[in-house]
């Protein structure tokens, strides 16, 4: 059945087409007596289409009056002359049921708009987006108004989607617009009449059901879920490596040999007790300890004997046994003794191999361990990195502070794998940690803004730093997101797939990231602001999502260890030192400055009142070469971890106002460009300014890119070539 309105335009066709929805529904043979058809057969409704009307009917809706009449292919029914003379409007609206046995009773509705003198002006063929639901309800969606053109687009009714798919093989014309499914349960359906125009004039004739064709296919796609986000670098961690830990073939594990001579230690423990006589301090019993390098003499003063005198003796001990350097302690912790130091003449080598092969390293629980050599009694000492939490090293030339960082890095690399732990390796001397290098994509950590895998120059150390900061940041939110307090905990859980319900974030294990300075003072001297900064910031809080520091320097003065970092590394590790200053500066007590070097180191636990007194394990050049050999060999990840993206200009940008510039900005950039050369005392000179602002206007050519960061006693660096792109800039 096909019906045309013709109605005025100032009456909705919405409240028009719900009113004769719901005349049509109220029953088949309603709608029949309403149309004048005088058909008897009610089941079937495709007849209807088959009989002319010739006596319009009116109906009416909202008080307005509508000349329905019924068009078919044969029949050119005039509209009805009683109508107003204003514009109206003809819409096209379809709709598809899906059932197989029951037609549609109201296929099309088509509305004209003609002028007054009943001339068609244009037509309405809106796009059709009828949604079916899965219960076969039809949902209606809102038509947009506006005017497209027809050629050569035929008119198609259908009453179940099979018919559509029965059609979309026949169709020559494709005029769907595809759209994204949300609901698995919907199906929507687009018409679209692009490419087509409309004659200039229509023809007073009712368009019949066959004068234009719909070709219609239905797209149906599937539910695209959003993937969880990877909030940091774990990603590249999924991928299958198949590593293999290194062995101890290629590292020296031969045990030194005794180091106990009976005729030495006796000797020097009768020199000690007659040299202390001399002094009014009798030795009843005396205890011997020997070490690897040193060995402990223990005794228990007589009654009345004060322990500073004891402490004041001990250059005139030296003197009196011919060492190198002794060191008292009084009293030893946790023991009623005092305890001599004296050096062995013939000290032994401790092999980082033979401490990497003791049950003590192997048979470790530590989530850090670091096996750094062996106390005065043998014993192999082993420290866990995480419990600590960063360890600040301290020693001058040829002490042995370079073989202890390649100890702390070996140990790691021997009980952890690729996955569980991430070097960020900072070398400003540019040869101490360069065999490393090979470990790129197994056990690196990487800032995209720095191209080096070891980091050496100042400027990508403050900016790897801050990355480092930024990855902490984000390991907080984090845990901060499923309530977890630490790293450990967190990933426990993760392994377990406790998160495994959550659809916005990936939780993946983190790995502990280790953050290697070797050489403190250097960077100090250059950008100590920049760089003291980044380090407060990771010693202060990094503990709990497993970033750890350690820091070494040779210069352990107040300048390079500030107050505020020693503060927060409660581990210290002091290897010989220059003077009794230095080793109260990285101890806050004497004792450094009489060790033997060559590894003979003083490690302070944290809530230790005293240090512990360590052969650090040697591990030779070779060796180190070696293993980075072994493990670079392998099969690696796609890429390092990255940390995230450190953009320093647009960070610098985000707090700086132009409008606050000092009114002899311009000129000061414009004074740089043409020499050159970026210095505060340019600026004094040429604009007669004072020491501050000078300094304050460079400050502001900075934030505005026009040069470079500060380096030390160096001029900054110009970053702009001629005027004429500070004019550009400007």
């Amino acid at each position: 059945m096909l019906i045309t309105l013709y109605l005025g335009t100032d009456i909705k066709f919405e409240t028009i087409y719900q009113n004769i929805m719901e005349f049509l529904g109220k029953a088949k043979s309603g709608i029949t007596e309403a149309f004048g058809d005088d058909s008897d057969n009610e089941n079937d409704e495709s007849q209807t289409d088959g009989h002319n009307i010739s006596n319009a009917k009116k109906v009416n809706v909202d008080s307005k009056v509508v000349q329905t009449t019924q068009v078919t292919a044969q029949a050119n029914t005039e509209p009805a002359r009683d109508i107003q003379r204003k514009p109206t409007v003809i819409i096209n609206r379809a709709t598809i049921k899906d059932s197989e046995n029951q037609q549609n009773p109201f296929q099309n509705i088509k509305i004209k708009k003609v002028d007054d003198n009943q001339e068609p002006i244009s037509e309405i063929v809106p796009e059709i987006k009828p949604e079916i639901n899965s219960d076969e309800t039809i949902k209606e969606v809102e038509i947009p108004e506006f005017k497209p053109n027809f050629k050569n687009i035929k008119e198609k009714s259908f009453t179940s989607l099979d018919e559509i798919e029965e059609d979309k093989s026949k169709s020559e014309t494709v005029l769907i617009e595809p759209m994204q499914i949300q609901d698995e349960n919907s199906t929507n359906l687009t018409l679209n009449s692009e490419n087509s125009f409309i004659d200039s004039k229509l023809s007073d004739e009712d368009i019949s059901e066959n004068t234009k064709q719909l070709n219609i296919t239905l797209n149906r796609s599937k539910t695209i879920e959003k993937e969880p986000v990877n909030l940091i670098g774990t990603a590249v961690l999924d991928e299958e490596i198949n590593y293999k830990f290194p062995g101890t073939e290629f590292l020296n594990t031969e045990k030194a040999k005794s180091f106990v001579d009976e005729a030495e230690l006796e000797m020097n423990a009768r020199i000690l007790q007659e040299k202390l006589e001399t002094f009014k301090i009798f030795i009843e019993n005396l205890s011997v300890t020997p070490g690897p390098v040193v060995t402990q003499y223990e005794f228990v003063p007589a009654a009345g004997i004060k322990i500073s005198k004891i402490e004041s003796l001990s250059d005139d001990l030296a003197m009196a046994l011919k060492a190198k350097g002794i060191r008292i302690i009084a009293p030893i912790p946790g023991k009623g003794t005092i305890g001599v130091e004296i050096p062995n003449a013939n000290p032994s080598i401790v092999r980082f191999g033979e401490t990497v092969e003791s049950p003590k390293f192997k048979n470790s629980d530590f989530k850090l361990p670091l096996v750094m050599g062996k106390t005065i009694s043998g014993d192999t000492y082993i420290i866990d990195l995480a419990k600590m939490p960063h360890l600040l090293i301290a020693g001058s030339t040829g002490s042995g502070k370079s073989v202890g960082i390649n100890t702390i890095i070996s140990s790691l690399v021997y009980k952890l794998h690729p996955s569980e732990l991430k070097f960020v390796m900072i070398d400003p001397k540019k040869v101490e940690l360069q065999s490393y290098s090979k470990l790129k994509n197994h056990y690196m950590a990487a800032s995209p803004e720095v191209h080096d895998t070891i980091v050496t120059k100042p400027e990508d150390a403050v900016t790897i730093l801050k990355a480092a900061v930024a990855e902490m940041e984000i390991r907080y939110d984090i845990l901060a997101s499923v309530r977890q307090r630490n790293i450990a905990d967190y990933n426990i859980k993760v392994r377990l797939g406790a998160f495994n319900d959550n659809k916005d974030m990936s939780h993946k294990p983190m790995p502990y990231i280790v953050v290697i300075i070797d050489e403190l003072a250097d960077l100090m001297l250059v950008a100590s602001k920049e760089i003291e900064e980044p380090i407060t910031r990771l010693a202060q809080m990094a503990r709990a999502v497993g970033i750890h520091l350690v820091v070494a320097t040779q210069r352990p003065s107040v300048d390079v260890i500030t107050g505020v970092i020693k503060a927060n590394f409660p581990a210290r590790i002091a290897y010989l030192v220059a003077s009794k200053i230095d080793s109260r500066t990285i101890l806050d007590m004497q004792g450094a400055e009489q060790l033997l070097g060559q590894g003979d180191m003083l490690c302070l636990p944290p809530g230790s009142p005293k240090p512990v007194r360590i052969q650090n394990s040697f591990i030779s050049t070779d060796e180190v070469e070696a293993l980075c050999d072994f493990i670079g060999d392998q099969k690696g990840y796609s890429e390092p971890y990255y940390l995230p993206s450190i953009n320093e200009k647009s960070e610098s940008a985000g707090y700086y106002d132009p409008e606050d510039r000092d009114p002899l900005f311009e000129e000061a950039a414009r004074l740089m460009v043409q020499h050159q050369q970026g210095s505060v005392s340019l600026i004094q000179r040429r604009l007669k300014v004072g020491y501050a602002r000078a300094g304050r206007i460079v400050d502001e050519l900075e934030r505005a890119g026009i040069i470079g960061p500060f380096d030390g006693s160096k001029a900054r660096l110009v970053l702009i070539d001629n005027l004429a792109d500070l004019d550009r800039i400007l």
